[in-house]
């Protein structure tokens, strides 16, 4: 169980921190305005990207039938049809997207971009199989190894041509590995099915998915508009700095955590060990909620400082805050992986609707005065009340009692608590000793996490070949 947690998360660490490193080389090479027109490339991807996502990857740790060489054939065939309408949605919106945000010489960039979803339709699933049966190693080559070649390749493609082209190629080049990666690591020989049936079924599975992508897109992008329209560059700029140190630990816990119990807990479905180890799940995505959030209060604002230097100083107060929003986002991926493990795809759906529904309320109080501090309030308000709600589905839908997860949220609280207070106070030792105290009082708190931990197994699907 050890060796397979650490191979997940330091496969999805390592990922992380290159495709951060990426960035950052990029950003040093280039210009502040190439720079900016490569960033909307990233945009319009992940527009498309979530906007479309149908949760191929749970499809296959989540069905019975996920082993059958038929089912795989089949949703490699429609993520093949899915890549090519993305494909075309993109070069169409190329245009469209070149007037918007006033780069009309970056029009044959945007749709060469349109390259991406289509060369992504046709990654190898074997990886996701293989996830079945917690074998991870085909999935960590997959999300290391094209951000390294991406890495590498930002020397030589800064000597060729020295703009945006930079990043544009190589994000072409990390894609077009990521599919070459995903066959070279297969067991299985690559079929393409399609499918009527099977394309119904998973469509009838991956449209909440999809909605709710829809929605995270929304909610990712929606508050930098705000503040960048209400507020300003200067402070879109600090904001979205801190965002991104927070939603970065906060993306790889929720992969990591997904590839790990959603297998076991897809097997254990309908077995008496079935509510403990669900009940660990939500408890271990509620500990690792607040891992986070001690993490940022003690080591977010002298990491910006050391990095950054003075320039995003204005920052460091708004970093702990957002890891207590992103907190909220890890509690609601437990619920979301127990859902999906019973083929439950509205509840993450339904959350995320109501996350979203305070959007307009940011705006209108930002309209009136409000300032970069009260939309992370509200955006917090709304993690938690999405939250609330996913959690509710999950238990009511499946089952479980609530009785095993309070005393954890009243630890966590107290701690989220705390490390807010401290933002406004600073660092001191005392202070730092009292949240980690309060981490583990939240450990203490979590029976059924550590019956799991004693147990130092985990089992995924047992099937062959």
């Amino acid at each position: 169980m050890i060796r397979s947690i650490g191979l997940i998360l330091s496969g999805n660490l390592a990922s992380a921190a290159l495709m951060m490193l990426r960035t950052l080389l990029v950003s040093r090479l280039i210009s502040l305005e190439d720079f900016g027109i490569a960033s909307t490339f990233l945009l319009a991807l992940a527009m498309i990207e979530m906007m479309s996502a149908l949760g191929f990857q749970q499809q296959m740790m989540q069905a019975k039938d996920g082993n059958e060489p038929t089912f795989q054939g089949a949703l490699q065939g429609f993520s093949v049809v899915r890549g090519a309408i993305n494909a075309l949605l993109l070069f169409a919106l190329a245009g469209p997207m070149a007037w918007f945000f006033d780069i009309p010489q970056a029009l044959w960039a945007f749709q060469l971009i349109a390259l991406v979803p289509f060369v992504s339709g046709f990654v190898h699933f074997d990886l996701h199989r293989l996830s079945r049966r917690m074998h991870y190693l085909p999935s960590v080559m997959v999300a290391l190894l094209p951000p390294v070649g991406s890495l590498i390749s930002v020397v030589p493609l800064y000597h060729l041509f020295g703009d945006y082209r930079v990043l544009l190629f190589s994000i072409l080049v990390q894609m077009g590995l990521g599919v070459l990666v995903s066959h070279l690591f297969a067991q299985r020989r690559y079929l393409l099915r399609f499918d009527g049936p099977l394309i119904l079924r998973s469509l009838q599975f991956g449209w909440p998915i999809m909605i709710s992508g829809a929605l995270m897109f929304l909610v990712f992008n929606g508050e930098r508009a705000i503040i960048g329209r209400a507020l300003g560059l200067e402070v879109l700029a600090l904001f979205s700095m801190a965002l991104s140190l927070t939603l970065t630990p906060a993306l790889v816990i929720s992969r990591t955590t997904m590839s790990f119990f959603l297998p076991q807990l897809s097997a254990a479905r309908g077995r008496a060990g079935y509510a403990p180890l669900a009940m660990a799940t939500l408890q271990v995505h509620i500990l690792l909620g607040c891992v986070m959030v001690v993490g940022v209060a003690l080591m977010g604002g002298p990491f910006l400082q050391s990095v950054l230097g003075d320039k995003y100083a204005a920052a460091i107060p708004l970093l702990t805050w957002l890891a207590v929003l992103q907190a909220f986002r890890v509690f609601e991926g437990g619920c979301a992986v127990v859902a999906l493990a019973a083929a439950q795809t509205k509840n993450e759906m339904l959350a995320n609707i109501v996350r979203v529904s305070l959007l307009p309320v940011a705006w209108l109080v930002v309209a009136r005065g409000g300032d970069v501090m009260t939309v992370i309030w509200i955006g917090m308000l709304g993690e938690a009340a999405g939250f609330a709600t996913g959690l509710m589905l999950t238990l009511t839908r499946q089952g479980l009692a609530l009785r095993p997860l309070l005393a954890p949220f009243c630890a966590a609280g107290v701690l989220m608590a705390v490390a807010c207070w401290m933002a406004g106070q600073g660092v001191d030792w005392q202070v730092g000793l009292g949240l980690l105290a309060l981490l583990v009082a939240v450990g203490f708190a979590m029976p059924d996490l550590q019956i799991y931990l004693r147990k130092r197994t985990a089992v995924g699907h047992l099937e062959e070949g």
